[in-house]
């Protein structure tokens, strides 16, 4: 992967250029003398590609959750392969206002590594990190070499997004594996299970009287409707609702090629039907649940769609608990 694909214009984005040996004390240029900025970090934020293309949508990314979330954000885009080897950095704050009188500030760090290896992104993230702060990474990448032990031991939370691997099945017996280290102590959360939370919630409101609860037994079919390249997030949603009904039911997939990531599931058996639909552009989920004579209909929110929202609503629920680690031998299972 060549430099010469890099935009520079959108390495003019990431903020002031820096020698990598004085980013501390451009750091702290950066807040002398200005005393209505006030730096607020409570989390480390590391986004992790090898897609240049990402570069631009990935910084304002984190500005858009830094308004939200006071972290140390770092940008790290490795290109492995790119000749000759270079390493270079960016400093810039992600500031808002607060309150109406202060101004509250981020700080983002911003690198470009070309042929670099795994040591290389290890030692640049560790150096520069808030010290004492959790380590959430956001690992664009598929699972590969450069995911290794001496990295993902450092890592609080590892978030990933495994509708964009080009080897689903693979990926996961990477991540599997890095889940069973025994230096391993790293929560994951997968933005493509993140997809389906308010799916799950409205089907889980056709059940709540005793009488849709007594025929759950009778569920037999599952059909599922999601967008191209989303197929991962629908199996996800699959393996939770098999989980919760302990049991094997007869599964059917539908792709579009426009709509929402996931866009409608029924669940129905004998004498029973529940369905959860999301409209082409609507923020809201329509629920409708039958009984034998009995029939429920609600509307209820849909989830968020952009990569931003998903990552906030992540870090909003930082320390959450979460099914996914359970599901993942279903889903590689689906995946053979």
């Amino acid at each position: 992967m060549p430099s010469a694909i890099l935009n520079e214009s959108d390495l003019g984005r990431l903020g002031l250029e820096t020698p990598i040996s004085r980013i501390d004390r451009a750091l702290k240029q950066l807040w002398e003398g200005d005393e209505a900025k006030t730096r607020a970090s409570l989390i480390n934020l590391a986004i992790y590609t090898e897609d240049s293309s990402l570069l631009a949508a990935d910084n304002d990314l984190l500005e858009h959750v830094a308004a939200e979330h006071a972290c140390r954000a770092l940008l790290i885009l490795a290109l492995p392969e790119s000749q000759p080897p270079r390493a270079r950095a960016w400093i810039q704050a992600l500031c808002r206002p607060y309150q109406g009188k202060q101004t509250v500030c981020s700080e983002q760090l911003s690198f470009v590594l070309e042929g670099g290896d795994a040591a290389q992104v290890q030692n640049i993230v560790f150096a520069h990190l808030d010290s004492d702060l959790p380590l959430v990474v956001w690992w664009q990448a598929d699972i590969t070499q450069h995911f290794e032990e001496r990295f993902y031991s450092r890592i609080d939370t590892l978030i990933i997004d495994s509708s964009r691997w080009s080897d689903p099945a693979r990926q996961f017996d990477a991540l599997l594996a890095a889940m069973s280290a025994e230096t391993a102590d790293f929560d994951v959360r997968d933005l493509a299970w993140t997809r389906s939370h308010f799916m799950r919630t409205a089907l889980a409101s056709c059940f709540q009287d005793a009488a849709a609860r007594h025929n759950l037994p009778k569920l037999r079919t599952l059909r599922i409707t999601h967008l191209k390249g989303q197929r991962t997030s629908a199996l996800l949603l699959a393996a939770w609702i098999n989980q919760r009904l302990q049991t094997s039911l007869q599964l059917d997939f539908i792709e579009t090629d426009t709509g929402p990531a996931l866009q409608s599931l029924i669940l129905e058996g004998d004498g029973v039907r529940s369905e959860v639909r999301r409209d082409c552009d609507s923020s809201f989920f329509h629920v409708c649940a039958t009984c034998g004579q009995h029939r429920h209909e609600e509307v209820l929110p849909a989830d968020v769609d952009s990569d931003a929202e998903l990552v906030s609503e992540q870090l909003s629920r930082f320390h959450g608990s979460t099914l996914y680690s359970s599901m993942l031998p279903f889903v590689r299972s689906m995946l053979n």
